[in-house]
């Protein structure tokens, strides 16, 4: 019988499994919010290349996920958990270096999922565009990135709070500094940005919620593309000068 893809797949390959392995404790979670863990599961789907690979979940892995992202219906949120859950499978299951990012997500609500995701999306393709490899494993040359926003379009386009969320950012971190200021222009303009640098230890979240935790340090000249229906920025650059340019403030 041919499956329709992704629901039935998800639900054949990734939930109809665990439901009968795991234990009534994530069986009640999943009746309580069935909705939110498909999504997960298609999510985790759509990140998976080989779908006839043979390998399967990690089953403390799955847990945790389910457990913890079963009950927000957010797409960004599905899409992290979906992300360790992928990366999670192997032929013998026993890949369970998901737990502390289930942890760390878990930790997040989920507009600070979205703004983690606009920035890396964001600096992911400035690296990729800029076609010079960064090592960002180490601090000594990540140190030297870093990626100006306009505050306006994080503030009303993507409804993104971001003076308060940088801060729990920072405080995971997932970032190593950031700062929200305004650059005067004239004496009647001025242009509101956000800086930030990023961290290893954000890069690995962004590739494990992609499921490229495999290749995280190819972050520089490999573009690890977008999710679905999350909204990105159009204004973003690796100094204030470009990004005034960007955005018609400075000829």
């Amino acid at each position: 019988m041919k499956l329709s893809v992704p629901g039935e797949w998800a639900a054949k390959e990734i939930l109809t499994p665990l439901l009968g392995e795991i234990g009534n404790d994530i069986k009640d979670v999943y009746a309580l919010s069935k909705d939110c863990a498909k999504k997960i599961a298609i999510a985790a789907h759509n990140k998976i290349t080989d779908k006839n690979d043979g390998k399967k979940v990690n089953l403390r892995v799955a847990r945790d996920v389910f457990w913890n992202g079963s009950f927000s219906d957010e797409a960004i949120c599905a899409e992290y958990f979906g992300g360790i859950l992928a990366s999670s499978r192997s032929h013998d299951r026993k890949d369970d270096n998901g737990i502390h990012y289930n942890d760390v997500i878990k930790s997040l609500s989920s507009k600070q999922l979205q703004l983690h995701y606009v920035i890396y999306n964001s600096i992911n393709k400035m690296l990729v565009n800029n076609g010079k490899f960064v090592n960002v494993g180490l601090a000594s040359e990540l140190n030297k990135v870093e990626i100006w926003f306009s505050q306006l379009e994080l503030a009303l386009d993507l409804k993104l709070t971001f003076s308060a969320d940088l801060t729990i950012l920072f405080k995971q971190g997932l970032i190593s500094e950031y700062h929200a200021k305004e650059h005067k222009i004239n004496e009647k303009q001025s242009f509101a940005y956000v800086k930030v640098r990023p961290t290893t230890f954000g890069i690995l979240l962004y590739a494990i919620a992609h499921n490229k935790f495999n290749i995280w340090n190819q972050f520089s000249d490999k573009n690890f593309g977008d999710f679905e229906d999350i909204q990105l920025p159009k204004y973003y650059e690796k100094s204030l000068n470009d990004l005034l340019v960007m955005a018609g403030k400075k000829k």
